[in-house]
């Protein structure tokens, strides 16, 4: 990307947060506008001639940013907020603040938490299949007889969050640090662990199908999982 460009988009995001969902579009305008002006310069186009046309092209973005912006600004106020017995599959929680709410029978199957504040949080008995929390903090969050098959939790901030009685069988938490993590109860046939810390974990549930290739544990987090028959050949102990 030129260093006009660059500037050019700097001034106009410049006002706005750096909200995830914003980020996404200027890195997205910026390929699309340099593709643009690159085309232009083909056509004979000189490089301010080409940047003016490029630029006038995508009309308004202002008024895109500021709706994105308030959208999230209007989601982040949901703190503390009771969603049980509610119909939600596909929601768009991402980067809101739910810490402390509470998610009890609600359908949430696709619903997407990726970078949101679960702090807290209660979700119970429900259904999660294919729902987003990568970047989320689960920190004291409960999910507890939960389906979250095929659900994503790639980098999350996972420390003493309950997955007590939940199916969990595939989900990858792979090269990902857990601590005082419960899984009692939980489904985890081929769930991942594979080059991932574990620290002070539970597991007192069925582990012999679950994958522990390359992780890192403590001694009594290893004694618990050699107990419920979990393959430990190649695991390191704290």
């Amino acid at each position: 990307m030129s260093a006009k460009l660059s500037k050019y988009l700097d001034v106009i995001f410049s006002p706005y947060e750096e909200l995830p969902q914003i980020k996404e579009l200027k890195e997205e305008l910026s390929h699309d506008l340099q593709e643009k002006i690159n085309d232009l310069k083909k056509e004979g186009h000189n490089e301010d001639e080409a940047f003016k046309r490029a630029t006038e092209s995508i009309g308004n973005i202002e008024e895109l940013i500021e709706e994105i912006n308030d959208k999230t600004r209007e989601l982040q106020q949901l703190i503390g907020m009771d969603f049980s017995l509610s119909k939600l599959e596909d929601s768009d929680f991402a980067s809101t603040d739910l810490s402390s709410g509470k998610f009890n029978y609600s359908d949430l199957k696709g619903s997407d938490f990726q970078y949101a504040n679960l702090t807290q949080c209660v979700f119970k008995a429900r259904n999660l299949e294919n729902s987003k929390f990568s970047y989320a903090n689960l920190t004291d969050c409960k999910i507890t007889a939960c389906n979250l098959k095929k659900a994503n939790f790639d980098h999350c901030i996972l420390k003493r969050t309950d997955f007590g009685k939940s199916s969990l069988a595939g989900v990858s938490f792979e090269a990902m640090t857990l601590d005082n993590v419960n899984f009692t109860y939980a489904g985890l046939k081929k769930t991942s662990f594979r080059n991932a810390i574990l620290k002070n974990v539970c597991f007192k549930t069925k582990a012999g199908e679950a994958i522990f290739d390359g992780a890192t544990m403590d001694k009594g987090t290893y004694a618990l999982l050699k107990g419920y028959r979990a393959d430990l050949k190649n695991v390191t102990i704290l």
